[in-house]
């Protein structure tokens, strides 16, 4: 019997004892199970036809929670129904516009604004990669970062419209399209962008459109600033 006890004693001291000799037990023990959650959802999504995707999941939280807020900028909320409308507007007058396909790259440049959320997620229903260029670069860097993204579309913003006219002749020279988000521009070989998403329906974009994105399909395309590399993130979960 003493020894049942002196048993069961160890056994309820042991937690103290091993929280002590391994002070991050527990948090080692919480990622392990995250890890482990993780890993049987990403499992699942392989299996899933056509693919689970970052917009997908976007999607299913619109349909969960479209008024709860998706972003907050300033003093501007922004739900998830809105973030998916909008998004649905740029997409729709993408495709008519820039005639784009799935699996086409498109260069983004434009500054910190809810809008760079809308396009990457507009994109992403059309199963095309979002370029992401830093909106502080000029002259042969802008042109080299768009010219490795592989892209063959630019949107930029009004404001960077004196930056893109620095390069447009190299734009044209690789037949790119370029678009500026605003609703005037006298330059030619530049088309306006807002005035058309303005015209756009926001009906739901087709998961057809990117009926053959898979997890090894890219979704973003980043920059740093050493030497202009680039890095690659899939568009799956």
């Amino acid at each position: 019997m003493f020894t049942l006890y002196a048993a069961l004693a160890g056994l309820a001291v042991l937690p103290f004892l091993l929280c002590s000799w391994f002070p991050y037990l527990l948090h080692d023990l919480r990622y392990f199970l995250a890890t482990v959650q993780i890993g049987i959802f990403i499992s699942k999504c392989k299996r899933k036809k056509p693919c689970y995707t970052v917009v997908d999941c976007f999607l299913d939280k619109v349909k969960k929670n479209p008024n709860k807020p998706f972003i907050v900028f300033g003093d501007e909320i922004y739900s998830y129904k809105d973030a998916d409308k909008v998004s649905n507007k740029i997409a729709r007058a993408l495709l008519t516009h820039a005639r784009l396909k799935e699996g086409d790259t498109v260069a983004v440049f434009l500054g910190n604004e809810p809008l760079y959320v809308w396009i990457y997620l507009a994109l992403a229903k059309l199963g095309c990669v979002a370029a992401l260029l830093n909106c502080n670069i000029r002259s042969k860097s802008l042109l080299h970062c768009f010219s490795c993204s592989g892209a063959r579309v630019l949107i930029a913003a009004a404001d960077l419209k004196s930056a893109v006219e620095e390069v447009l002749p190299g734009l044209k020279e690789s037949n790119a399209s370029v678009f500026i988000l605003g609703e005037e521009c006298d330059t030619q070989g530049i088309e306006t962008l807002s005035d058309k998403i303005s015209q756009a329906s926001d009906e739901a974009i087709s998961p057809t459109c990117r009926s053959n994105i898979t997890m090894k399909s890219p979704s973003i395309v980043g920059y740093y600033q050493k030497r202009s590399s680039h890095l690659f993130v899939n568009a799956t979960l």
